[in-house]
């Protein structure tokens, strides 16, 4: 198994979601035309775990969904995704569109006997427009009793308040407590 440093890990999702976390006298801009255009659409912009985004309800509704056999429908994704959605995760697709997200969500559902997105985020926040929802958070699961945790890092891009694409890395791993200062 792979370590990988968790702030390293951190930053790169942070380039490659072309977040900030942030305001600046430095800002571009490009930038400070994305926060104002944000500002006029309601977006939902935030530096921190929230409980009123998008991803989060979603994974709210999933954790729920995975407890009813069912559960996963087209219908109840394409509440929260965008018919064309697209889930990579360590780079490869691994699902397009919400009949295939229902599809493959049953699958795991039907081999495995847990799985639990654990919420609150251990961190989150938002692109300054609101498009891209950056989260890191770990899932609890089990499959044929044995146990297994994994550490997710990654974005959601938003379109019309529904996310048209999950961009994820996941490892295996377990996260250590945070140190009061970071």
């Amino acid at each position: 198994m792979r370590r990988f440093h968790a702030k390293s890990i951190l930053v790169a999702a942070i380039i490659v979601a072309g977040c900030s976390s942030g305001t600046s006298d430095d800002a571009t801009l490009d930038q400070r035309e994305e926060a104002v255009a944000a500002a006029d659409t309601g977006a939902l912009t935030f530096e921190e775990p929230v409980q009123d985004d998008v991803l989060t309800k979603m994974f709210q509704w999933w954790n729920e969904a995975y407890k009813d056999p069912d559960g996963f429908t087209t219908e109840a994704f394409a509440q929260y995704f965008t018919d064309d959605s697209i889930m990579r995760i360590n780079g490869s697709v691994r699902v397009r569109g919400v009949e295939n997200l229902a599809e493959h969500f049953r699958n795991i559902q039907a081999n495995s006997d847990k799985v639990v997105i654990n919420l609150p985020f251990l961190r989150s926040f938002s692109s300054p427009d609101g498009s891209k929802i950056f989260t890191y958070h770990t899932i609890d699961a089990e499959a044929d009793g044995k146990p297994s945790k994994e550490l997710v890092m990654g974005y959601a891009e938003l379109r019309d308040g529904k996310i048209s694409v999950i961009e994820f890395l996941s490892v295996d791993g377990e996260h250590e407590p945070y140190a009061s200062a970071e």
